[in-house]
């Protein structure tokens, strides 16, 4: 399955760049976008383990996680990090479909090993690295 981890590949290269995440975890579009012009959050992607950002994210396949196991890792994620309350709800549902299908979507859209930058709901590749270049999933 075609997912979203975070890379430190091309940090730098845009003077705003950051990469607090971990290296090779999950990560998805933030839930809630800052419009804060003096931060750059709107350009991030969230950690779903450590709760943390990076401005780049690199597109892998990974054989050994199932589109169940991603969501269970989204929910998990969405828990912790104070989106999904005790419970569950339609609206626990409709945000985990939400952030599901803008995984789906961008992975779609581009090929593998393509890192993406975001600026909201602006996309856009900075590079397609050559599979060894990211050493399998470890980015």
């Amino acid at each position: 399955m075609k997912v979203l981890i975070a890379t430190n590949h091309t940090q730098g290269l845009r003077s705003d760049d950051y990469h607090f995440a971990l290296a090779g975890e999950l990560v998805y579009f933030p839930v809630l976008d800052c419009d804060c012009p003096e931060c750059s959050c709107r350009r991030g992607f969230a950690g779903l383990a450590s709760s943390k950002a990076s401005t780049t994210a690199l597109i892998v396949d990974r054989p050994d996680i199932s589109q169940a196991d991603l969501e269970i890792a989204v929910v998990d994620g969405l828990h912790r990090q104070g989106w999904l309350d005790e419970g569950w709800s339609e609206e626990h549902e409709e945000l985990v479909d939400s952030v599901l299908l803008e995984i789906e979507f961008v992975t779609a859209r581009y090929p593998t090993n393509s890192v993406i930058e975001r600026d909201g709901n602006d996309i856009r590749c900075r590079a397609v690295l050559h599979p060894e270049e990211h050493l399998g999933w470890a980015a």
